[in-house]
């Protein structure tokens, strides 16, 4: 947990499921949204110092910049090749990959590698894969690979490898399930078929995906369900740049903002990033002067998002009332800044869960908390941190098809609960999903 002010902090532990919904539907206005290393062309091999691991995972948990990712080798000892895109996105899925790397290096050091090839390269991706499935190991895909955008190579890639050699296993982490789209899920077919075993970061994502009839049922039963830790952990908070970044965000005279709401995350359709400028104008109609802070940015592969969002924010007269930061990647800036909000608003279309990145980096602040119900009544039942955050008085959750009025209202609340929040500590979760992958991949070792 972060406390930047001095307010409570829950620590507990949480746990590993073994066992989602169905995904509801949204109504209301909306638009369509739509370190050091190798190289060799454009193919990245990770390389952290071995000696180094233990020391790193303990004591630097900065996030590094998309271009100085932290480095894992790919020595006789790695057993392990996550592979991926280190293109500088948005998406928090390969910072997700580099955390899980530190975590689980740090136990068995050398283990997991990380491999980044590029779409420009798509042939020496599908080599790539199948030469360490070649060697015996096992090649592990975070999905989806948000820095391919729209190819659809990685769907296919673990298919086309898997039919050039016989040996190596294939895991794939399916970070998304229930929520995604048709085209997304048509182009992944290929490679579920190819899998050996599978991932899930939620109950949510790995209840739906049990209905598959694409992969047999003993395989659906074994595929545990790891949750993620957070990808933001910054040791401190400077309560200097928080006042700075308050009296900022705050205004003056007929500037002056009643409540700062805030937005942490990627944005794409199933944030609803149109919801969020709706329910600031909701709150301005009802003569509660709301300021929109935006720390995250549109994916990389649709240019068009952002602009589609400022032009909504300037038809509804909210522009004034906007700051959109983007990415900010020094992640004590990004606390910082986070931390000035009064209000944070996750109105996710699948209802909040155990895999959304966003939730977790905010639940360490203890700041009131505006979000959609989960859509399993026991997402967050082994998790004792998270619940806590949820349960918390500060922390107000509606229907997923709510409107921006009644967000609006849930934020008024919740903000007269503000002396009532919490922050959690998660700093636990990253070693939990460490010894579950350990358990995961010698498992699958033996398939």
């Amino acid at each position: 947990m972060i406390d930047a002010g001095g307010s409570r902090a829950i620590c507990s532990r949480s746990g590993i499921w073994h066992a989602g919904a169905s995904i509801r539907g949204a109504s209301c206005r909306s638009i369509k949204f739509s370190e050091e290393s190798l190289r060799c062309g454009e193919e990245t091999i990770m390389m952290p110092p071995q000696r180094k691991l233990r020391k790193v995972v303990r004591q630097d948990t900065s996030r590094p910049p998309h271009n100085r990712r932290r480095m894992h080798p790919s020595s006789p000892a790695a057993a392990v090749v996550i592979f991926g895109s280190a293109r500088p996105v948005t998406c928090a899925v390969m910072d997700y990959a580099h955390r899980l790397a530190d975590a689980v290096n740090a136990l068995r050091p050398g283990l997991v590698a990380i491999r980044t090839i590029e779409p420009e390269r798509p042939t020496a991706f599908i080599g790539a894969i199948a030469e360490e499935l070649e060697r015996n190991r096992i090649v592990h895909f975070q999905m989806p690979i948000e820095g391919w955008g729209n190819s659809v190579v990685p769907g296919s890639a673990l298919l086309a490898a898997r039919l050039m050699t016989r040996k190596g296993r294939i895991a794939i982490t399916l970070h998304e399930w229930a929520s995604l789209n048709r085209l997304r899920y048509l182009s992944m077919v290929p490679d579920i078929l190819a899998c050996d075993g599978f991932v899930f970061v939620s109950p949510q994502q790995r209840e739906s995906f049990l209905a598959t009839p694409l992969v047999g049922a003993a395989k659906k039963q074994a595929a545990p369900v790891i949750p993620i830790g957070p990808n933001i952990m910054p040791t401190r908070i400077d309560p200097e740049r928080v006042a700075a970044e308050r009296v900022k965000l705050r205004g003056r005279g007929a500037n002056e903002a009643d409540v700062v709401i805030g937005y942490f995350g990627v944005l794409y359709a199933s944030k609803r990033p149109d919801v969020l400028l709706q329910t600031a104008l909701a709150l301005h109609k009802r003569g509660v002067k709301a300021r929109l802070l935006i720390c995250g940015d549109f994916l990389w592969d649709k240019p068009k998002d952002r602009e589609a969002f400022m032009t909504l924010a300037h038809e509804l007269g909210v522009a004034a009332w906007l700051d959109f930061r983007g990415r900010i990647d020094d992640e004590g800036d990004l606390m910082a800044t986070l931390s000035a909000a009064d209000v944070f608003l996750l109105p996710f279309t699948d209802g909040i869960s155990t895999r959304r990145g966003s939730f977790q980096a905010v639940s360490q602040l203890a700041i009131p908390l505006v979000s959609t119900e989960a859509e399993r009544q026991d997402e967050f039942a082994l998790a004792p941190t998270l619940k806590a955050k949820i349960d918390n008085p500060s922390t107000i959750l509606c229907p997923v098809d709510a409107t921006p009025e009644r967000f609006a209202e849930a934020v008024l609340a919740a903000q007269a609960r503000k002396a009532e929040a919490i922050g959690v500590d998660l700093a636990g979760l990253w070693a939990e999903a460490a010894l579950a992958h350990l358990d995961f991949y010698d498992r699958l070792q033996m398939v």
